[in-house]
């Protein structure tokens, strides 16, 4: 009986050790927590469409931190993670773009550019599926002038 007891006591600790980092990756994939400490939203845009529920299959955010001058853009996989291409990008007005892609579960990013006194830009893509693939691409117009 003891065995049996230290056994179901092990695998409910196992579980509530893969719950806890369940839990963990899942706020991970907030824009802030994914840009750090200091950043909050100033635009996003969604990406895409997840079939199962109507809501979007991505979410594109703008984050910027105002200690450091610091702009961060995220793309925030929302439905389907069934490693898709994804992509997340800023530039700043009269400047290059620096950008993530790759096939990605949870997010692209996070990408960062430091442009005070400038104005910037972001862009965010995400693969969706019906019956078949579609691409979903967003580039904002110039703004968010620092």
């Amino acid at each position: 009986m003891r065995h049996i007891l230290r056994a179901v006591t092990a695998l409910g600790a196992a579980l509530g050790i893969s719950l806890a980092f369940t839990g963990s990756a899942q706020a991970a994939s907030s824009p802030t927590s994914v840009c750090g400490s200091g950043y909050y939203v100033q635009s996003s845009h969604e990406l895409g469409l997840y079939v199962q529920t109507g809501g979007p299959q991505a979410i594109v955010y703008l984050l910027y931190n105002s200690s450091s001058d610091n702009n961060c853009v995220v793309t925030v996989v929302t439905g389907e993670q069934i490693h898709n291409p994804v992509s997340a990008g800023v530039r700043a007005e009269g400047g290059s773009w620096v950008k993530d892609s790759g096939n990605y579960n949870s997010y692209a990013g996070p990408v960062y550019i430091h442009a005070p006194g400038k104005c910037v830009q972001y862009y965010g893509s995400t693969r969706w599926w019906t019956s078949s693939p579609h691409t979903d691409e967003y580039t904002s117009s110039l703004g968010w002038c620092g």
